[in-house]
């Protein structure tokens, strides 16, 4: 599949696809200097394979300590189409991404859970310190689905991002910040995000022919046991190929964090409370519980 993607996505775009740069190791002073302070993205593919995240996490490991735990699961292209949220019991969400035979709209994402509010005995398997020895504040996350998940293009607006694949693959797409210009920005809201109007499930050559013309369209296919780091500001778009399970760190510098908790925070409660207006991504609010 990551073959045939390719070519698809390719097909959309003039410029030909780039490999983003990949390394085996990395000092952390070497990291700072050579791509967090250039903000520039790098494949790390030697430096997670000693986690304990990588050598326990599985889908039947998440259903015995995810018992009595309730989160939300996600559904269908994320960012570009309407948020449509579930509530209900984790491990039956865990089952249900076993079972998954869904294509397109109908796909089911675990994606972005809080993992150490959810399940915080997991916070020693896991070592982000590349990007959160140098941060103020961070935040973990876990993505947990099938084959066929779609995470639309957009950017982090506050935060540097690097996201290590415990399971399975992804295909993750990037665009420089250099050509905002071509990305189509969206004025919906979504909480920490900047969205793109381009929905790569349909394309359409004639709406978005600046991004096809002039974006310069850097790609990874992300095995198991390898990071990416995703700046801050970088557009990316992300494809599940296969069963995943990743889990990610967004650090916040502390010019980041002062506005997450001045602009940002009063955006995000407006939000949760359903009063941001109609111009944003669906609110948890508005949910249908599960029995």
């Amino acid at each position: 599949m990551p073959k045939d993607l390719l070519n698809r996505i390719q097909s959309y775009v003039d410029n030909p696809l780039k490999e983003i740069e990949s390394i085996e190791k990395i000092s952390h002073d070497d990291f700072y200097k050579n791509y967090l302070k250039k903000n520039k993205p790098v494949v790390i593919t030697d430096m997670v394979k000693d986690w304990d995240a990588s050598n326990k996490w599985s889908l039947d490991f998440f259903k015995k300590i995810g018992a009595n735990k309730d989160t939300y699961m996600a559904k269908g292209n994320n960012f570009q189409k309407d948020a449509r949220w579930e509530h209900g019991k984790f491990v039956d969400f865990i089952e249900q991404i076993e079972k998954s035979k869904e294509t397109g709209e109908r796909v089911k994402y675990l994606m972005d859970i809080p993992i150490l509010k959810l399940f915080p005995e997991l916070k020693q398997d896991i070592d982000f310190s590349l990007v959160s020895n140098h941060t103020v504040r961070d935040y973990n996350a876990i993505w947990i689905g099938p084959k066929g998940t779609i995470t639309g293009w957009h950017n982090d607006r506050l935060a540097n991002n690097i996201l290590a694949q415990i399971k399975g693959q992804k295909v993750v797409f990037l665009v420089s910040p250099k050509e905002s210009k071509f990305m189509y920005r969206n004025k919906r809201y979504e909480p920490g995000s900047e969205l793109s109007s381009i929905d790569m499930e349909d394309f359409d050559s004639n709406k978005f022919s600046l991004f096809q013309k002039n974006a310069t369209v850097q790609y990874v296919v992300l095995s198991e046991k390898q990071m990416l780091f995703v700046p801050k500001r970088w557009w990316h778009c992300v494809y599940g190929t296969e069963v995943s399970i990743s889990t990610n760190n967004f650090g916040f510098s502390f010019v980041d964090n002062i506005r997450m908790k001045t602009n940002e925070f009063i955006k995000r409660k407006l939000y949760h409370l359903g009063l941001f207006g109609k111009d944003h991504v669906r609110t948890y609010q508005k949910l249908k519980k599960s029995n």
